[in-house]
C-alpha cells in the first residue's frame, strides 16, 4: 500500500491539467512503464466512471487503485492523489489576493493552458489507437466527438448512446455467427 501512496501522491503532484494530464501520467507510468495496468483497464475506468457526479479524475484514479489493491487500495490512492492539491489550494487560497493580478502569473496560466491541450490530444490519439479496433468504434468516436463539439451534447448522454449502440452491435454480431 506504501508504494501505491507513493505513485498516486507523485500523480498528484504533477498531474496539473484534470483528467487528460493525469490519464497521459497514468498510461506512461503504470500501462507502459510499470505494467501495472493495461489501457484497457484504464479505459473501463473512464468509461464506468463518466456517467457519475462529480470529478472524473478522482472516480478514476480510485477505479484503478481499486483495481490495484481492492477496497484499501482505493481509499490509499484517492488520498494520496487530492492530498497535494488540497495543500496547494490551502497555500494558493492564502496568497491569491495578492499574485493574481501579476502580468507574469497571468502569461504562465496562458502557457500550461496550451500545455494541457497538446497533451489531451497525445492522450487521446494514444487511448483510442489501442481501444479503437474496428470501424465501428471508428464511427462511434467521430460520432462522439462531433455530437460533444458541435451539438454540446451531455457527455452522459454520449455514453449511454454508444454503450446501447455497442450492445446492438454486439448482439447483431452473436446472431449472425449463429
Amino acid at each position: 500500500m506504501v508504494n501505491l501512496f507513493l505513485i498516486f501522491f507523485r500523480i498528484g503532484c504533477v498531474g496539473f491539467g484534470g483528467l487528460g494530464s493525469v490519464l497521459a501520467i497514468i498510461e506512461r507510468d503504470l500501462v507502459t512503464k510499470q505494467q501495472k495496468l493495461t489501457a484497457e483497464d484504464v479505459t473501463e475506468a473512464l468509461t464506468y466512471t463518466k456517467l457519475l457526479p462529480g470529478s472524473t479524475v478522482v472516480q478514476v484514479v480510485t477505479y484503478l487503485g481499486y483495481k490495484l489493491g481492492g477496497w484499501a487500495g482505493a481509499t490509499v490512492s484517492t488520498i494520496a492523489f487530492v492530498l497535494p492539491a488540497f495543500f496547494v489550494m490551502l497555500i494558493l487560497a492564502v496568497a491569491y489576493g495578492s499574485i493574481s493580478t501579476l502580468a507574469n502569473v497571468q502569461g504562465g496560466l496562458r502557457g500550461l493552458s496550451a500545455a494541457v491541450i497538446g497533451v489531451l490530444v497525445v492522450t487521446c490519439y494514444r487511448f483510442g489507437s489501442k481501444t479503437i479496433k474496428d470501424w465501428l468504434g471508428a464511427i462511434l468516436a467521430i460520432i462522439a466527438f462531433v455530437a460533444a463539439v458541435v451539438f454540446h451534447a451531455p457527455l452522459a448522454l454520449i455514453v449511454v448512446g454508444a454503450g446501447i449502440v455497442g450492445l446492438l452491435a454486439y448482439f447483431i454480431r452473436t446472431r449472425q455467427a449463429k
